[in-house]
């Protein structure tokens, strides 16, 4: 469904992602893949459903009450094991698909996460500070060192590129499609005088993909063929 990189450090959330989805194999639209939550400090994303991500996403916001997002974790494995039961295999998809809640904890000044798998039964695995990329969700996470907050979103941008070139080396039916843009998101402390610790989050295009344009026109000219 996408390229995702993002980095969960003590001085806040930052986060890139591509924007186009695809559909059998060939591109369909572009599309925004992360749910703000300012309410909850938090932001919604995911990887390989996006009917997944679009269904949670409307649960979230049209049916749970919730004032924290570690309250909205306890009731998050059984209601996403819910909609997946009642998706059909088009809208699973191919491979596993992974919800990510990423937010900050005003209680006790930190931030962090989860991440639901549908390989794991969408049971809550707690996200710690370091670096995450998808496609691959296998790998241990980099030290949060290595990521430099004063190059956002430099690096970030760099990985969905080296992502979509390694893609584009794969066979047609083998490939997840990145392309669109790349938007980047960021989230840190935000202190007001006289106010509870709060976040400010903020959203950028910060890369076009070189065939954007005729990456529209093909989806553009699907449009009409469906």
């Amino acid at each position: 469904m996408t390229a995702l990189n993002f980095a969960i450090t003590d001085e806040g959330i930052f986060l890139a992602t591509d924007t186009l989805v695809s559909r059998d194999g060939r591109p369909s639209m572009f599309t925004a893949k992360v749910l703000a939550l300012p309410h909850l400090h938090a932001l919604i994303t995911a990887s390989g459903s996006m009917v997944l991500f679009q269904r949670w996403s409307l649960a979230v916001l049209s049916e749970i009450l919730a004032v924290h997002m570690h309250l909205l974790d306890i009731d998050t494995p059984k209601r996403l094991r819910k909609i997946w039961a009642e998706m059909s295999d088009g809208e699973r998809g191919d491979g596993p698909a992974y919800i990510y809640h990423l937010c900050y904890d005003p209680d006790v000044d930190h931030f962090g996460g989860y991440v639901y798998r549908s390989s794991n039964d969408f049971e809550s695995e707690p996200l710690g500070h370091g670096i995450y990329r998808e496609p691959a969700l296998d790998f241990e996470p980099a030290s949060h060192r290595e990521f430099l907050t004063e190059d956002f979103p430099g690096e970030l941008v760099r990985a969905c590129r080296r992502l979509r070139f390694a893609q584009d080396r794969l066979d047609l039916d083998k490939r997840q499609h990145i392309g669109g843009q790349v938007i980047a998101y960021m989230m840190q402390r935000n202190e007001a005088e006289g106010q509870p610790m709060s976040t400010l989050t903020t959203a950028q295009t910060a890369y076009v993909f070189e065939d954007f344009g005729s990456t529209y026109v093909e989806c553009n000219d699907r449009t009409f063929d469906d």
